[in-house]
């Protein structure tokens, strides 16, 4: 597969990337043209879906797609800050904001899958007869704050954190006070769904996942001692959208390949190409893009009827990110 890159959070000198800049500016367009920089959650890398995919509209395209897999947060600030030309995130709060304070040119619905709570295989907890999400957090946080159970967070500002959030909310504890939380069974692990699964593997803990990493990881026997102990409220449908970037606001960005991915995720070819991809005997993603802005099914909930387009601003993608610390981009083939 051609040019797919993964940026893990650590630490790099601020330094290193400067001299890649200048090199980046004096690009010409039709150096520019060959390849595009994607921001993405990591549960699209982890489930496996971006090496199933990308390689079909390279491809098609002649071109190279160049991943940086983050939380939907950090991508959002790439997108941001210019450093990447298209969006395929899972936050749709802090998406709708990214377009409406002028950094989207687009917000586009490309697929969907469900949050699901994965725990011990035993679940002691008895998750899975939880009447929801939040009787199921709660159950977790009673036991964790006696000793008897651990949850991992993703604490990386991703969707999945994001959504985590929401469902403290809904018990009446803020952010603020999610992460006040005693680490003796809140472990906030600053890691992508796939780490965070593996970590729950070694500590028999609880997390909330995407089902995709989650069959993944299973299909590939990684998590042997994990299930899915609770799933089906509608509170977790997890839904994907696709931004390109702003060319007005970064006027160096690819801004017409970025615009042939995103009309590609959401053709048919591209919409098929998602469905047809399955681990662990199921299918991960589930095509939903609609050229117009509809509401979708009345047995979901407003979150995700919403079909909408926006675009996103990004700026040269050998700027210095000081919001976060990368390693050097590693190449999977």
């Amino acid at each position: 597969m051609k040019g797919i890159w993964i940026a893990f959070a650590t630490v790099i000198a601020a330094g290193i990337v400067v001299g890649g800049t200048v090199s980046y500016a004096l690009m010409t367009r039709d150096e520019e043209v060959k390849s595009i920089r994607l921001a993405t959650t990591t549960s699209t890398y982890d489930s496996g879906l971006l090496d199933y995919i990308l390689p079909v509209f390279e491809d098609e395209h002649n071109c190279d797609v160049d991943v940086i897999a983050v939380g939907s947060g950090q991508a959002i600030e790439l997108g941001k800050n210019g450093d990447v030309d298209v969006l395929l995130v899972h936050s749709p709060a802090a998406e709708k904001d990214f377009v409406a304070t002028g950094y989207g040119e687009s917000r586009t619905l490309v697929m969907y899958n469900n949050f699901v709570i994965v725990g011990p295989s035993e679940d002691p907890l008895v998750t899975e007869n939880a009447k929801n999400a939040s009787d199921a957090f709660q159950r977790i946080y009673d036991n964790g704050t006696v000793g008897m159970a651990k949850f991992v967070s993703r604490a990386d500002n991703s969707g999945t954190h994001s959504k985590e959030l929401t469902i403290w909310s809904t018990l009446g504890y803020s952010k603020t006070q999610v992460a006040a939380f005693s680490s003796s069974w809140y472990i906030q692990s600053g890691q992508g769904m796939g780490a965070v699964l593996d970590m729950c593997e070694e500590l028999d803990a609880y997390t909330l996942s995407d089902d995709a990493t989650y069959y993944q990881r299973m299909d590939e026997n990684i998590i042997p001692h994990l299930n899915m102990t609770y799933s089906g409220d509608s509170a977790l449908f997890n839904q994907y959208s696709v931004i390109p970037v702003n060319s007005t606001m970064h006027k160096h960005v690819n801004h017409t390949l970025a615009l042939a991915f995103k009309e590609w995720l959401v053709s048919e070819a591209g919409q098929d190409l998602i469905a047809s991809y399955e681990k662990y005997g199921h299918q991960l993603f589930f095509p939903n893009a609609t050229p117009q802005t509809v509401s979708v099914a009345s047995s979901v909930t407003s979150e995700m009827m919403e079909v909408d387009r926006s675009v996103t601003r990004v700026s040269s993608p050998r700027a210095i990110f000081p919001w976060m610390d990368v390693l050097p981009f590693h190449p999977v083939r």
